[in-house]
C-alpha cells in the first residue's frame, strides 16, 4: 500500500508542473561563452609563452569591460592560446 501511495503522490506532483516549450527562456538565459583565441599580434605564440598570452587575454577582456574566465581546459593549439570560457 505504501508503494502505491508514494507512486500516486509522485504522479500527482508531476502533473502540477507545466512543461517548458522548446526554445522558451532563451532570451533570459545568459549568453553562451565563446572560446577566446589569443595570438601574438597575429603571429603564432610559442607553447612556453603562456604567461604573455594570459596577460594579453586579460587585456582583451578588460577592454570589453569583462573578465577572463580561466579554465582547466584552456590549451595551446596551433600557435594560439585558447581560453575555453572566454570573457565574462
Amino acid at each position: 500500500m505504501r508503494v502505491c501511495a508514494a507512486l500516486s503522490l509522485t504522479l500527482a506532483l508531476g502533473a502540477c508542473v507545466q512543461p517548458v516549450p522548446v526554445g522558451a527562456g532563451r532570451e533570459a538565459a545568459a549568453p553562451t561563452r565563446a572560446p577566446l583565441r589569443v595570438t601574438n599580434s597575429g603571429a603564432a605564440f610559442q607553447m612556453y609563452e603562456g604567461a604573455a598570452a594570459r596577460r594579453q587575454a586579460e587585456a582583451i577582456c578588460a577592454a570589453e569591460g569583462r573578465r577572463l574566465r580561466p579554465s582547466i581546459y584552456d590549451r595551446f593549439e596551433a600557435g594560439a592560446w585558447v581560453y575555453v570560457e572566454g570573457c565574462a
